[in-house]
């Protein structure tokens, strides 16, 4: 959270978007709420599992999708409060590997929902590739999986439902979902 409270003062004008997701990885809180499932569900999963390329891999497509989800939905707040430095569609705008002209905000948001879809997929693809653990871990492998998805499940929910990024009549009205429209209504900003 201190790396992303000093982001938002001052931010890297040369960030990139794999450097931002990497920090982002760090700030958005995500692990510690897996952490806590962990501890509720009494999985004891062993170290060597839980480090294991593929399940860090999970874990961080999981991640992934969070700290996008939010980014998209936070992005309307954070421009009505003039902060949005710490935010993946600001930084879309910045990184020559977007091919996005300028301040080209429906270009930038299309481009964040892309790569949602884009990690949804991929993580789809890595739980396919998963190897085993042995029967007992493998079992405790997929509860931890189902886990981590209902935690990600709730806190896209909670984002969509509360009055904190101001969707559902706050700030206007918001279309019906289709692809980065739930951001706000461009015509209206």
């Amino acid at each position: 959270m201190a790396k992303e409270a000093v982001d938002r003062e001052t931010p890297d004008p040369d960030i990139t978007l794999e450097k931002y997701m990497k920090i982002r990885r760090d700030t958005i809180g995500a692990r510690q709420l897996f952490d806590l499932g962990r501890w509720i569900y009494d999985l004891d999963i062993p170290c060597e599992v839980l480090m294991h390329p593929d399940i860090v891999k999970i874990e961080d497509l999981f991640v992934d999708i969070v700290s996008l989800a939010n980014d998209l939905y936070s992005y309307r707040k954070e421009c009505f409060e003039g902060d949005t430095n710490h935010n993946y569609i600001t930084v879309a705008f910045g990184d020559p590997v977007t091919g996005l002209r300028e301040n080209d905000l429906q270009g930038a948001i299309d481009y964040t929902y892309q790569k949602f879809c884009q990690v949804m997929t991929d993580l789809e693809d890595q739980k396919k590739a998963l190897p085993s653990f042995g029967e007992s871990e493998d079992a405790r492998v997929t509860k931890y999986i189902e886990m981590v998805t209902d935690v990600v499940i709730g806190t896209i929910q909670w984002s969509l439902e509360c009055g904190r990024y101001g969707h559902f009549g706050m700030f206007g009205t918001v279309k019906a979902p289709n692809w980065g429209d739930v951001v706000f209504d461009i015509d209206s900003f």
